[in-house]
Parts: structure tokens; sequence; C-alpha cells
């Protein structure tokens, strides 16, 4: 609100700096004082042509001189040192360092305040400097009214504060009321005297409240206290309504006067200020209570968090260490960290496994083993190595497993868990000769059975024979001595050695050639028998060289088939098969022999094989008598056979059967029933060469 006389010229500030302006400009404003800016040149010409009186001037080297020449020329300088220390430079100029300093000497240059108003002023000052000092707003509230109504001298005053939730003006203290305090009052925005000054943001004086229709008397009608006057201002900073300073007087009293509401109004800014910084000061300490909090808070679950992963990392350490197997954690083939197990293996302590390569530390291997696991694709994590273990005399066969933490191909890290199968390996090869002697004497067995046919045909046939040459001895004899009777020429005596030779029985003789036949037939199936067990019993094993199955089927088809019209191949396999070439060729002959033996002569024979990505596959599949469902198991077993006496010795099957086992492969048998075909698969293991595959050989 302007307090000075609108004729009077404005003060002029000698400075081109902007920012200085505008400091200096906000400090003027609320006392309704305009600045002008020049530089210091054309103030002085200003004040030589009577269009300005007061020049505020900034500290420089020049100064003294300067002022000189502006008094000279009838000015009143005022120096700006309000960010300077007092110092000799500036003794005995015109210097003010606080903005109620500016403010005073502006008005006293300008000789438009009294002695009463400048009193007033440095009240203002004096009360505004100890306002500012207050960061409590519970006190600042009490301090700002006690001061207002010291100022304005008032019966009583209030500071409303805006509630920013709600939009309401509250105030919880009325200095000098009926009752000297009251309970916490609302007034709606607006409402009021006090509500009409938030709203329209200026000060307000009311000489007679009984002639406002804004005035309320509810607070009256609660404190006991009768208003009379009443002067307000309102509270702003950077544009924003913070509250409303009022100060009130009793019907007994006499009513406000402006140059009161001008005192109140210069208080005001100092004020919201003050309460300003009072709220921020609150709501940073609030903000940083409830950031201690939330730290505190975090600490706590952080504190926890860091119980459970310390239990966590403990039990499961606890639980690496307590699996009797060894486990070691790999990057490539460097140790990141081994389970007690693993350290006792290599015998170390466990703190000293960290950063060896396995290979190094296991096997006492500069390379890494041979068919280690994290060598091969990923999809085949097992595999089983031959380890020596370091100062031990036994070899131990070590099964390594590896499980790798990423599906990353780049990511190298993985774990590698180590069996020791040495003892089950033992009891495996235990249990092989168990069963190996079990089929030798089923073998045994069956082979007693099929050679004792034909021997005891063979042996009844030969005891017959017996008999019958018995009988042809007198004949024989008779005949001989005929013979040489017609020799000598004894004529006469032949009649009766004739007669006493007998009559030798035709049909006997030429069943005893029939004797013969069947003994030979015999003798043939014995021969049979035993070489199909010679057969059955070959261990040893062809120099290992991987088998074109396309070739071997080519070969055994030829072998056993021939030119075949019911023959169909399908040889799609491109890969070979790791079992040696010769006895693969045994196996499918077996096979064929055995289809060949099974259909007639408009039924289909089918050879067929593909590969997968760890096999070889053979099938046979014949349109034949089939396989009764109760005989499928039964089809490897040796000497077992349906095609009747003399038609097979059942050794083909197992035969193949124990060709395919001995490489680590399979055979697998499916029939629907009877007469409805049978079909027999070789599964066999595959092998990786650069080698095309033919379908002839």
């Amino acid at each position: 609100m302007p307090t000075g006389e609108t004729s009077a010229p404005r003060p002029l500030l000698a400075t081109e700096d902007e920012r200085v302006f505008g400091e200096v400009q906000a400090m003027l404003a609320p006392w309704g004082v305009a600045v002008d800016a020049a530089d210091q040149d054309e103030a002085l010409r200003h004040v030589e042509h009577a269009t300005a009186r007061v020049v505020l001037v900034l500290p420089f080297a020049g100064v003294r001189l300067y002022c000189e020449r502006l008094r000279a020329a009838g000015a009143v300088p005022v120096v700006l040192a309000l960010h300077h220390e007092p110092s000799e430079s500036l003794e005995g100029l015109p210097a003010v360092q606080t903005p109620y300093e500016l403010v005073a000497q502006v008005f006293r240059a300008q000789g438009q305040t009294s002695d009463a108003r400048l009193a007033a002023f440095d009240r203002v000052n004096t009360f505004a400097q100890i306002i500012a000092t207050q960061f409590s707003l519970p006190e600042l509230t009490r301090m700002a009214i006690a001061k207002s109504r010291e100022l304005t001298q008032a019966d009583g005053a209030s500071l409303l504060l805006i509630d920013q939730a709600t939009g309401e003006l509250y105030f919880d203290v009325v200095a000098g009321s009926g009752d000297g305090t009251l309970d916490r009052v609302r007034l709606a925005r607006g409402k009021g005297i006090a509500g009409r000054i938030a709203l329209e943001a200026r000060p307000r004086l009311v000489s007679d409240v009984a002639q406002c229709e804004d005035f309320d008397r509810s607070a009256d009608m609660k404190s006991g206290f009768r208003t009379g006057s009443v002067i307000g201002a309102p509270l702003v900073v950077a544009g924003d309504v913070l509250g409303v300073l009022m100060a009130v007087r009793s019907a007994t009293s006499r009513p406000f006067t402006p140059l009161e509401l001008d005192q109140l109004v210069n208080l005001t800014p100092h004020v919201a200020i003050a309460v300003h910084n009072a709220q921020i000061t609150t709501q940073l300490r609030q903000s940083q209570a409830q950031v201690l909090q939330v730290n505190q808070s975090l600490e706590q679950k952080v504190a926890e968090r860091t119980q459970q992963i310390s239990r966590a990392k403990a039990e499961w350490e606890r639980t690496f260490d307590a699996i009797a197997e060894p486990i070691v954690l790999l990057d490539g083939f460097t140790i990141r960290r081994a389970n007690a197990a693993f350290a006792r293996r290599v015998q170390l302590k466990l703190q000293e496994v960290p950063g060896k390569v396995c290979h190094k530390l296991l096997a006492g291997r500069d390379q890494p083993c041979a068919g280690c696991p994290l060598l091969k694709a990923r999809t085949e994590s097992v595999s089983e190595v031959d380890v020596l273990i370091p100062g031990e005399k036994r070899k131990s066969l070590l099964r390594a497993s590896a499980h790798w933490m990423s599906d990353d191909p780049h990511e190298k890290a993985s774990v590698m868990q180590y069996q020791d199968v040495t003892q089950a390996r033992q009891l495996q090869d235990r249990l092989r000769e168990s069963e190996r002697l079990v089929a030798v004497g089923q073998l045994a067995s069956g082979a007693a059975h099929e050679i004792n046919n034909p021997l005891g045909f063979l042996t009844s046939n030969l005891r017959t024979l017996r008999g019958l040459l018995d009988e042809l001895k007198e004949p024989v004899r008779s005949l001989t001595q005929a013979l040489t009777l017609v020799n000598e020429g004894r004529l006469a005596e032949l009649s009766d050695v004739l007669n006493a030779a007998g009559e030798v029985d035709a049909q006997a003789i030429e069943d005893g050639a029939e004797m013969i036949d069947e003994s030979l037939d015999g003798a043939r199936r014995v021969g049979e028998i035993v070489k199909g067990l010679r057969e059955l019993s070959r261990l040893e094993v062809s120099r290992r060289e991987p088998a074109n199955v396309n070739a071997s089927v080519s070969r055994a088809v030829r072998t056993e088939l021939g030119e075949a019209g019911n023959l169909v191949l399908e040889l799609e396999a491109k890969a070979m098969a790791d079992i040696p070439p010769l006895q693969l060729d045994q196996a499918l002959t077996h096979l064929l022999r055995n289809a060949r033996q099974a259909v007639r002569d408009t039924q289909r024979i089918t050879v067929r094989t593909w590969n997968t990505q760890s096999e070889v596959l053979v099938q046979v599949r014949d349109d034949g008598v089939g396989i009764p469902k109760e005989n499928l198991r039964r089809v490897f077993e040796p000497f077992f056979t349906t095609r009747g006496v003399g038609k097979g010795i059942g050794l083909g099957l197992t035969a193949a059967y124990g060709i395919v086992k001995r490489v680590g492969g399979e055979i697998d048998v499916e029939s629907e029933g009877a007469g409805r075909g049978a079909t027999f698969t070789l599964k066999l293991p595959r092998i990786d060469v650069a080698q095309p595959l033919s379908n002839v050989a």
C-alpha cells in the first residue's frame, strides 16, 4: 500500500545489473515505493534536471566521490551495502545494510514521513527481526499476535492460517479475548471478514463491525468479547495466501485508523515469510521424522533380511556339505565352490579347493577327462569317467553328471556331481556273470534237450541195425561157402548150403536203409546245434569300427533273400552305427531268415533304416504267420521255436539279441497276434563320422 505522495519522483538505482534491480524492487514494493534504474552518468543527469532526488548507489571504488557529486547536484545518495560488512571505506556515507534501513532512508530522503511514522516503522523493523527468529509455528503465532497488538494498540489479535487440505481458515489463540484462548475455530474460505481478506488477498479496515455484513459474531459469543473495529491483512508469499493477520478493538475503544492498518500491512510480509519458513520447517521436520521412521523400518527389515539370508546361506552350506557325493560349482573347468565330500575325496582342506582345475585336481590330468559332460552337447549331461584318485591304490569309476546353470550357450557356469559307481559296477559285473552262468545253464539244458532227441532215435536205429546185421550173418556165411563150392566145382554140395542159408527179409533191408538216412539226418541236426552254440558263445569282438547300416542291409538281403520279389527296401539312414559291420551282418541275417521262414510267396518283407540324434534304427517287418502275444517275451530265449521239430533250432533270434546287446543297443519285437505278421526293430548307438553312406557293399 503506498504511503507517500505520488508527486514525489521515484528513487533511482544507479546500476545496470538487472538482478540487483529486481532485489531492490522486491524490498521496496511492500511499502508502496517504486524505483527506476539508470547508469551512474544518467542518474547524475536526472538529478541535475530535477527529475530525481534520491539515488541508490552500490559500493564501488569511487563511491565516495560519486556521492559528493550527487550532493553537489542536490540529490540525496543512499549507499546499498546490503551484502557488505561495515568498513571504513563507507564511514560517513548514508549506507544501509538491511531492507528496513533502506526503506527508512528512502522515506526520510523524500521527506514523506513524520517522526511518529518513522518510530512506527522502526518498531515494525524491530518486530520483524524478532519474528524472523521464530521457527516453531506455535511460538511464531504467539509472537506475531503479541507484536501485532503492540504495534496497532489493539485489544486483541489473531493469526489465522489456511488449511491446505480443506481451504478453511483456522486459529487456536486470540490474544486479548475474553477468555484468553479459544478452542480451534474454523471459518469457511470467503466467510467472515478474515475469509473475505483471504479470498480477495487485500488488507481491510472495518471501523464499525455493526455496519459490516461480513462480520461473524460466533467468535464473540464463544469468547465473550464485543468487537467494535477490525483491521486485517493477508499473509502472501510468492502469490499464495497463507493466512490472515487480524487485530480487533472492542466496541468501547476508538476505531482503527488507516495509519494503523498501514503498520499492520507493513508487518504482514515479515510474518508471512516467517510463517512460510516455519511451515516448511515443520514439514521438513515431519518429513525428517518420517524418513527416520522409514529408515529405521528399512534398517530393521534389512537386518531381518540379512539374518534370513545368513541363515539361508548357512543352511544351504550345511545342506551342500551334508551331501555324501562330491559336488562342485564350476566356471568352465575352474572350481568356484566344493562340498566337504569333494574336499575329502581330493584330500584337501575345503578352503583350498576353489580356484583349482577339476580334471587336474581330481584325476591328475592336464586335459579334460575323456567323455567329460562339459565337452558334450548341453542335452547330454551324464557320462562315466575312469578316475584314479591321488593317494589311492585302486582305480575308482566315477559317474559325472553336469547341470548347466543357464540356457545361454556362452554361460560356462555349471554344477558337476560325481557318484562313485565302483562297487555298483563290480556288483553289475558279478550279476552279469551270474546271469551268464544262468544263461549257460539254460543253454546247456536246451542243448541237451535238443541233442538228446536226434541222439535217441540215432541210438535206437543203430541198435536195430545191429540186430539186422546179426540176422544177416548166417545167410552171408552160407553165401560165402556157396561161392567157394562154385569156385571149386563142387556143385553137388551147393544145394545143401543154399538151403541152410534160408531166406533174406528184403523189407528189413529197406528199413535199415531208412534208419541210416534218419541217423544221418539226426547227426546233421546235432552238427547244426553245435554250430549254433559256437556262434552264440562267440564273445570276441571284431575290430571296433562304425558300420554302414545301409550296406549291411544290402549284404544280408543278398545273402539270405537273393532276388526275392516280395522285398521292400527303405534305406533312409544318414549316420553310421557303433557296431562291427560283420556282427551287424550276422544279426541282420538271422532276422531276415526268421522273416523269410514266416512268410509265403505272396507275403511281403519290408526292411527300413533311419536315424535319430542318438540312434540308428533298422526295422524288419513281415506279413507272415505272426507271433502269439503269450510268446512275444520268449522269442529271444535259446531253442525257443514254433516251427516244429526239424524246421528250426531256436538260436537265430537269440544270437541276434546277444550281438545287439553287446554293443549297447536294443532289439524290440512287436506283433498283433498269430497270422498278423511281426516287426523286429534294432536300435543301435549312433556315431558321427565324416563318411557318406551308401546302400550297397
